[in-house]
């Protein structure tokens, strides 16, 4: 049995308000929920914007890529977020309704299900799915990536999880998340997640040990289940990534029957949470295509844009937020043709939108460039979104069956974004490495290197525009190294005489002595001056490291 101490340490003691609604009045359940907010208020809760300073633009560039960092967990409420909290609020108070503890109501779902298990059953059964009588429960259905699941969490967490009511001895659970596992799920392992989940907010409960354990069959654990979801007064179940019962092959109807039958048994409202692939699984029969509309939650598109930022729509309105938000020190306003081209590429989609933001940040943190320009949003697009492209691709041709192959991408995670920025920066110090012929530094830069090892200026100019001319040498870096073998001495086919001052004894570091090394041994006389310590490294010269 819970002890009262250890339940009022880990879940809030219930505090009443007066409800102004008549349905809600009368009723602990209801009274301890957190009043409703309006549009404003719920806003303002939802709102998560980076803590952001004009001067951080100055600091430096390792501490910017942690700031960078902090749009993770952007979010600029729109109407879409409002709309889908006031759905909750109303579905988790109506769930209640009917549901007050100590009522004649209370103690007949008790007596049915008492019924149920002396007949060996887990409730009363839901058989034919097509004659389930409508409850409050419904689906949240969109693409993945517009932050289902994100806004789901912060709207419940405005909701205590566990109230503590001490006039009645209970633990209210307010709500209960499971997320369905990525190879489907079973009945059994359905029944193992709930009863984790409350024993993670009931201190003491050990219901997983006392129902979830041994080889009672699965009616008899579903009936347990259910008796302790009714005990607790769970205000609703959400079953998210409800799109992986697909995989679950004859179980879906099962699970999907037993999902139906407890929300009956108990009025315990389900809100079902999945990509567009749900549909699949909802749409088993007419049933779950009835209860997966309504109750305010409206399928979770892309953004809607209509390619006017004076004339915004969901669109421009989270662009225009989220684009004031950069580390750069040369940061620059946002026009139409970047909203539209931020919009081509992301298809409206937030999560992504975000992340090649971030991602473009990081790059011009990393190259010096320092601000977002449409052929930086094309580099990083192509070299760090391969991924997600096909999707992307999928929403732009609004071939549906090509969409419904990609409906499951993961979205590309923050860290392994920041990691192939990260990647780049070997290449920051080899930047000079990557110019190429045609651009005004390739020649300069190859003919300093030959004044640096002791080349005339005006022949060494000649030599680099000789390479260049050429066009064999795709970097300055081969450039160098031809110009270089140009000005190497040709070795003569035949043999030559040795002279005196090939054997004569020179100082260590006279460079007659490269000469006459390399007459004796047949090596270069580069490679005998390097060997001496007397010629720069190529790559120092060029100021690649």
């Amino acid at each position: 049995m819970t002890s009262e101490n250890s339940i009022v340490s880990t879940a809030v003691t219930a505090v009443y308000t007066e409800q102004r609604i008549p349905r809600y009045r009368n009723n602990q359940l209801i009274a301890a929920l957190p009043p409703a907010l309006d549009d404003e208020a719920l806003g303002e809760y939802l709102d998560a914007l980076p803590s952001f300073e004009k001067e951080q633009r100055e600091w430096q560039p390792f501490e910017r890529l942690h700031l960078v960092g902090e749009l993770s967990a952007f979010m600029s409420p729109l109407q879409r977020h409002v709309v889908l909290g006031w759905a909750l609020d109303t579905m988790l108070r109506q769930g209640y309704v009917g549901r007050a503890p100590r009522t004649a109501d209370h103690v007949r779902v008790f007596q049915k299900l008492y019924e149920a298990q002396q007949a060996g059953k887990a409730f009363s059964p839901v058989d034919d799915l097509r004659h389930v009588t409508s409850q409050n429960s419904s689906a949240l259905i969109g693409v993945s990536g517009q932050g289902k699941t994100t806004t789901l969490r912060r709207l419940m967490r405005r909701y205590p999880q566990a109230i503590y009511h001490p006039d009645l001895e209970i633990t209210q659970i307010t709500y209960i998340h499971i997320e369905t596992p990525a190879d489907g799920a079973s009945i059994k392992g359905l029944a193992h997640s709930i009863l984790r989940k409350i024993d993670q907010l009931v201190p003491d409960g050990n219901y997983y040990q006392k129902y979830g354990r041994g080889s009672m069959s699965v009616e008899t654990m579903l009936n347990h289940v259910a008796r302790v979801m009714h005990m607790h007064c769970v205000g609703l179940l959400i079953v998210d990534e409800i799109q992986n019962l697909r995989h679950g092959g004859k179980n879906n109807e099962k699970l999907m029957a037993v999902l139906v039958s407890a929300s009956n048994e108990l009025g315990v409202p389900i809100l079902f949470v999945g990509t567009n692939r749900a549909i699949n699984v909802l749409g088993l029969d007419f049933s779950q295509g009835r209860r997966s509309v309504g109750s305010g939650f409206p399928e979770w598109g892309h953004l809607s844009a209509s390619h006017n930022l004076g004339e915004p729509l969901e669109w421009e309105d989270f662009v225009t937020t989220l684009w004031t938000f950069q580390w750069l020190k040369n940061p620059v306003e946002l026009t139409q043709a970047l909203s539209d081209l931020l919009f081509y590429y992301s298809q409206g989609i937030i999560d992504i939108a975000i992340k090649l933001l971030a991602c473009s940040q990081w790059q011009a943190i990393i190259d010096g460039s320092e601000t977002i320009t449409a052929q930086l949003l094309e580099l990083v697009w192509n070299r760090d979104f391969t991924r997600v492209q096909p999707m992307i691709d999928a929403y732009r041709s609004g071939d549906a069956t090509l969409l419904d192959q990609y409906g499951d991408i993961a979205p590309i995670k923050f860290s392994n974004l920041l990691d192939s920025a990260l990647n780049k920066f070997e290449g920051l110090r080899n930047q000079k490495a990557s110019v190429r012929p045609g651009h005004q530094d390739y020649a300069p830069t190859i003919a300093s290197a030959l004044v640096s090892i002791g080349v005339d200026k005006e022949r060494a100019l000649s030599i680099a525009d000789a390479v260049e001319a050429e066009g064999k040498a795709g970097t300055v870096l081969d450039g160098a190294k031809a110009a270089i073998d140009l000005i190497k001495p040709r070795r003569s086919t035949k043999r030559r005489k040795t002279t005196n001052s090939a054997t004569q004894e020179l100082a260590p570091d006279d460079y007659r002595k490269a000469i006459n090394d390399s007459v004796v041994n047949g090596n270069t006389i580069l490679e005998n001056l390097r060997s001496m310590g007397v010629v720069s490294d190529l790559n120092s010269l060029l100021k690649l490291e």
